[in-house]
């Protein structure tokens, strides 16, 4: 009897553990002990990863007979961290990559040259066919009060290489403001938003800003190569406005890409901090409207042989009036990030075929809180803060 006991028991720990695992934890500069932003985050030999919040906190589901997890960032060296059966909670330390000579190397290749290569190496890898699953979620705040945030599981057919695609919501949760009582202009007001749900992938894909920089000559770029001691190397091109411009819209940044594939890995932009002062405010047929500030952050991921956007950020602020009924600021910030992916001809029933501009349209219809269970990107504390300053 106590045999089969004991042979029960190792059994049901074994099974117990074979069974999807769920790990949170921090990941934190070796040195420094300072959170880590925006770390991919991937279970071994999967599609499915996610990526640290701004206070370096994440979550992540194994799949049953899975126990590794991969934490790649493009300035510190990847690790790979074995999970062991009583975890739950982890800490990870990342220590800076070392690269060669501790400096950089200036290309002498014009900059607007190489992105050129870059965006078109990277547009002829995009898969033309494949599914996204994604955590999407959207923050809006009217005159700096936060007035809605939604968030959901969200697929994209991309159809293209464009990121044409077809939307599905399969779960959302709402926190919104506006209700039955609010007046016309209220609700008018709480309405304004410029992004788009359904474009959000083609968004991502888009490298016609960077596309129009390189046209431009109010720009100047400057070229590094960073290489490892393993010899990897990563190109950055560093975009600056040139001195003296006076014009409205313009930006800084840079678009870092692997030196052998040319693939970009990240692009980062912003209006220029200088140049904000020369954004005007513009007459449109119906309205009034200027930009105060844009921001952009895309990251993709070379994944073997294959070629994934992993994350997705665009922050729009903006002043509109309109009549009588609009004189107003906007923010409005979403992320998306690619929890999984599958490559194949994939059709999405009309049925299920979202067509609303905004995810607060589809409101409060989950199943299950899928907040607390899946890879989604982790609130960060301020974040809590704001919702719950809305519930």
């Amino acid at each position: 009897m106590k045999k089969i006991c004991a042979i029960f028991l190792i059994l049901f720990i074994n099974f117990s553990f074979s069974q999807s695992k769920t790990i949170s934890g921090i990941i934190k500069d070796i040195s420094s002990l300072v959170p880590i932003q925006s770390v991919s985050i991937g279970v071994s030999n999967s599609n499915l990863g996610t990526i640290s919040n701004e206070d370096g906190k994440f979550r992540i589901t194994l799949p049953e007979n899975s126990s590794k997890i991969e934490f790649t960032h493009l300035l510190y060296n990847s690790e790979t961290h074995t999970i062991n059966k009583n975890d739950s909670e982890i800490e990870i330390l990342l220590t800076p990559k070392s690269f060669i000579l501790d400096e950089v190397v200036i290309n002498h290749r014009p900059g607007k040259e190489l992105l050129i290569n870059a965006i078109d190496a990277s547009k002829e890898k995009l898969e033309r066919s494949i599914l996204l699953n994604t955590y999407y979620r959207e923050f809006v705040n009217v005159d700096t009060k936060y007035t809605s945030f939604s968030e959901g599981l969200v697929d994209y057919y991309v159809k293209r290489k464009s990121g044409a695609s077809e939307v599905e919501v399969r779960q959302s949760r709402v926190f919104d403001l506006k209700d039955e009582k609010a007046s016309e202009r209220e609700k008018a007001i709480q309405s304004v938003n410029l992004n788009d749900i359904r474009d959000a992938v083609t968004t991502a894909y888009n490298f016609k800003a960077v596309s129009k920089i390189i046209k431009d000559d109010n720009y100047f770029f400057e070229v590094e190569t960073k290489t490892e001691e393993n010899g990897n190397s990563i190109e950055v091109i560093t975009i600056q406005p040139k001195a003296g411009v006076e014009e409205e819209q313009i930006y800084e940044g840079s678009v870092t890409y692997d030196a052998k594939t040319k693939l970009i890995l990240e692009i980062d932009l912003r209006f220029s901090p200088e140049h904000k002062k020369f954004n005007i405010l513009h007459n449109l047929i119906i309205a009034k409207a200027k930009f105060n500030d844009f921001a952009r952050k895309t990251k993709f991921k070379i994944d073997g042989d294959k070629y994934v956007m992993i994350y997705n950020q665009i922050k729009i602020n903006f002043y509109m009036k309109f009549g009588k009924m609009i004189n107003n600021t906007f923010e409005s910030v979403y992320d998306m990030t690619t929890l999984d992916y599958a490559e194949g001809e994939f059709k999405l029933a009309k049925d299920k075929k979202y067509k609303e501009r905004s995810l607060f349209e589809n409101g409060n219809k989950y199943t299950e809180e899928f907040w607390k269970k899946y890879n989604i990107v982790l609130l960060s504390d301020s974040e809590e803060k704001i919702i719950n300053s809305l519930k």
